[in-house]
């Protein structure tokens, strides 16, 4: 066999079953439902009951109680960006206006646009920081528990 031996660590052992799946999705929903703070907005609470059960699942394990402020965070930015661009979908209204100047008619871009945008930035910055994004899981799953553990390792056992 060519390569590197596999760390004992980082190995996950295939159950076969089928069953753990689900036992494991319950898990995550408990310990969600157990973390869940009471503060949160009713827009970042329907969010927080669609991502949080994921993210605690045992076999993810993304969010723990020290990580709970961050993510609520997250859950408020998210929600504020679904009111902003329902209130943009609404008929009549854009994302620019026409004002008349002195200068005449000008086209200006309304500020819930900005504000659209800045909400956005908030959750994909901090959805970076719990793998919620592509990029970030690859870079999650190449991190395994003993990535950093012994950096002069010798390759060529």
């Amino acid at each position: 066999m060519k390569g590197r031996r596999p760390n004992e660590e980082t190995v996950v052992p295939f159950t076969g079953d089928g069953g753990n799946d689900e036992r494991m999705r319950e898990r995550g929903r408990q310990i969600a439902a157990e973390l869940k703070p009471d503060y949160l907005s009713p827009g970042a609470a329907e969010i927080y009951d669609r991502l949080a059960p994921i993210l605690c699942n045992p076999t993810i394990n993304r969010l723990r109680e020290p990580m709970l402020e961050t993510f609520a965070l997250m859950c408020e930015a998210r929600a504020r960006h679904e009111q902003l661009r329902r209130f943009m979908a609404t008929p009549g209204v854009g994302e620019t206006y026409v004002t008349q100047t002195r200068n005449g008619a000008q086209i200006k871009c309304r500020p819930e646009v900005g504000q659209l945008n800045e909400t956005f930035r908030q959750f994909l910055t901090l959805a970076r920081d719990f793998g919620l994004t592509p990029a970030a899981e690859r870079g999650l799953r190449n991190a395994g528990p003993s990535a950093e553990a012994d950096l002069f390792e010798d390759d060529f056992d």
